[in-house]
C-alpha cells in the first residue's frame, strides 16, 4: 500500500482557542515544566566549553533555545 504524503493547513485561530482549553490542564502544566526544565538545560549546554568551541553546535544550541522560548512565550500569552 502506497502511503500519501498530506499537507494539512492549521487555522492559527483554532490552535490558539485548542491550547487555552486545555491550559489549566494538570498534564499541560507538566509539559510546561518540563520545556522549562529543557530550556535551562540547553542554557547550562550552552555555557560549556565543547559548545562554545564549535560555532555549528552552537548555532544548533542556540536555535534550540530559540524554538523553545518562542513555544514557552505562546503559551503563557494564553
Amino acid at each position: 500500500m502506497k502511503k500519501r504524503k498530506t499537507n494539512h493547513e492549521i487555522d492559527a485561530d483554532d490552535a490558539v482557542r485548542a491550547l487555552s482549553t486545555i491550559k489549566n490542564d494538570p498534564n499541560f502544566k507538566q509539559y510546561i515544566a518540563m520545556r522549562e526544565e529543557m530550556r535551562e538545560e540547553v542554557i547550562r549546554q550552552l555555557q560549556s566549553k565543547p559548545i562554545i568551541e564549535s560555532t555549528n553546535r552552537h548555532f544548533m544550541m542556540t536555535g534550540k533555545l530559540e524554538a523553545i522560548d518562542e513555544e514557552l512565550d505562546m503559551f503563557y500569552k494564553l
